[in-house]
């Protein structure tokens, strides 16, 4: 038992910690259950608007989470404009009426802690024209993270360059293939693909312009220029081409010769493994038709189109495989390249560089048709120089060999000049308004695809940027044929990223983003709804 004397103390103890009880359920004290505090839902898995033909509906799906039970409110417009709500749209589910317009949505997921709104979904009306983003490379060059939530749910899809080293691998000796792995590459499409839209490949056998070395950010594997590798061909080492124009490796010994042992002026082609002084040097460009090259750059297309047909968790759209360097079906200072061998093309008996050239695009052209690809093949059509003695007769030979084999074709030079040139009655660059205007005589359907020559000037005039403004382009390039474009990522960027402007590469400093957005959006929409 306890002294009575002691009573009055345990109490008023008692009251205290009474007392600090009420002032920790008050919000007073130092009890950590006061900064507690309950989020609202929070969106998992974002909706996505698919690419349909006119008259079809679409279905939405948001996927949220949340302490509360879920409520959804789905509105018509950008995320965040709640003037259009839809009546009877509250499920985490809405399939939308019969459209013929492109159209936006979003859903706001609430529960009794607050609400959380999506990304705007864009269901995309599948016309007779696309229009893709340039991608060339997703490593080196990727797009700001905004793309894909404010550029990608406006176009057609991305085309996206496939460096032939980012595939296929050297034996550790260096003097045979190690191998292809697709896994990396095709783990970095996905974010594009499950945005609904296209996913399309410029695959990409060397690098243009620049060193090819493998180990200097060259795009051909190591063991295409190995000797061994060669020999075990029958072939000699492959030969590398440069030219006075060449952007590389300044300290080569043919760089800025005037003549070069092999006769040539002003530049010249090399064996990389002879006893020159530059032997082993990988700068300038594999001449891409002598047997090394060929023959390994064969297997990879043999081994891309037996990957991508029928791939339903990587579905491509469509392949431009440049039979050169980057998508190019024409070779880089050609005027240096030694003659073909007709005993690599059977049946080719012209021996001139520019129709012997053309035998080897039309044997590539024939190879890559004989793999039976499930996805349309694009053939780009190029002139060939040299300069001041251009040959567009050999752009018409290549399309109309591209269009006996049913492939689709295109080119990569639109820009300012060709409105010029085809209002006096010259060709435009590779003379493809001569070849897209009467596309409708065609037996079938083929993808005609124009790539500006670069980034647009969107003020049209900047001496120094002969593309011009994609205003001008795009209704004369409609208007002559053209079903796809491909356009620069700073060109997108301004139309609906503008926000995001400086952060695109070749954004320019000395525009206002906000003066162009609105007539580069209405051509994009112009060229892909009318």
């Amino acid at each position: 038992m306890f002294s009575t004397a002691r009573l009055p103390r345990i109490l008023g103890s008692i009251a205290s910690v009474s007392l600090l009880f009420a002032l920790a359920a008050c919000g007073g004290g130092s009890s950590s259950k006061s900064n507690l505090q309950v989020s609202g839902p929070a969106i998992t898995t974002q909706p996505v608007g698919p690419e349909i033909a006119g008259g079809q509906t679409a279905t939405l799906t948001v996927v949220a989470s949340g302490s509360g039970t879920l409520s959804y409110q789905w509105y018509q417009g950008p995320s965040g404009t709640t003037t259009n709500a839809i009546s009877g749209a509250n499920s985490s589910s809405y399939t939308t009426l019969a459209l013929t317009a492109t159209t936006s949505y979003w859903v706001q997921v609430s529960d009794s802690n607050g609400s959380a709104a999506s990304n705007t979904a864009v269901v995309l009306i599948a016309g007779k024209r696309a229009v893709q983003a340039l991608i060339f490379s997703l490593t080196t060059q990727p797009p700001p993270a905004s793309f894909i939530t404010s550029v990608l749910q406006n176009i057609s899809g991305v085309s996206v360059g496939l460096p032939w080293n980012q595939i296929e691998s050297s034996n550790a000796g260096g003097t045979g293939s190690g191998g292809y792995d697709f896994t990396a590459f095709d783990a970095s499409l996905q974010p594009y693909l499950q945005t609904g839209r296209k996913v399309n490949l410029i695959v990409w056998p060397a690098t243009e312009g620049g060193n090819n070395d493998p180990n200097n950010s060259g795009s051909t594997p190591a063991y295409i220029f190995n000797a061994a590798y060669a020999a075990s061909l029958g072939a000699t080492p492959q030969d590398m081409s440069v030219c006075p124009s060449y952007t590389g490796d300044s300290t080569n010994p043919f760089y800025s010769l005037t003549q070069n042992p092999n006769g040539q002026p002003n530049g010249g082609l090399w064996n990389v493994n002879s006893s020159v002084t530059n032997a082993g040097d990988l700068s300038g460009l594999p001449v891409s038709y002598e047997l090394p090259f060929m023959t390994g750059y064969q297997n990879l297309i043999q081994a891309v189109i037996a990957h991508y047909n029928g791939n339903t968790t990587t579905p491509i759209g469509y392949i431009r495989f440049g039979f050169s360097q980057g998508g190019e079906n024409s070779p880089e200072c050609n005027q240096y390249w030694p003659q073909a061998s007709q005993a690599l093309f059977p049946g080719c008996t012209i021996s001139d560089f520019k129709s012997g050239y053309l035998c080897y695009v039309q044997a590539m052209t024939d190879f890559v048709h004989s793999q039976n690809p499930s996805m349309t093949i694009l053939a780009d059509m190029h002139a060939v120089g040299p300069p001041g003695s251009v040959d567009y007769g050999y752009a018409d030979s290549e399309a109309a060999y591209a269009e006996a084999v049913q492939f689709g074709f295109g080119t990569n030079g639109l820009q300012q000049s060709d409105i010029t040139n085809f209002a006096n009655n010259q060709p435009c660059d590779s003379d493809w308004c001569n070849l897209f205007t009467p596309a409708g005589s065609f037996s079938y359907n083929p993808t005609l695809s124009l790539q500006t020559l670069q980034w647009t000037d969107p003020t049209d005039s900047d001496p120094s940027n002969p593309t011009g403004s994609l205003t001008t382009l795009e209704p004369f390039a409609k208007d002559h044929g053209a079903n796809n474009l491909e356009l620069y990522l700073v060109d997108l960027g301004l139309a609906f990223d503008s926000a995001n402007y400086s952060s695109y590469q070749h954004a320019s400093a000395t525009i206002n983003p906000g003066s162009y957005s609105s007539s580069y959006v209405s051509a994009i929409q112009d060229f892909l709804t009318h």
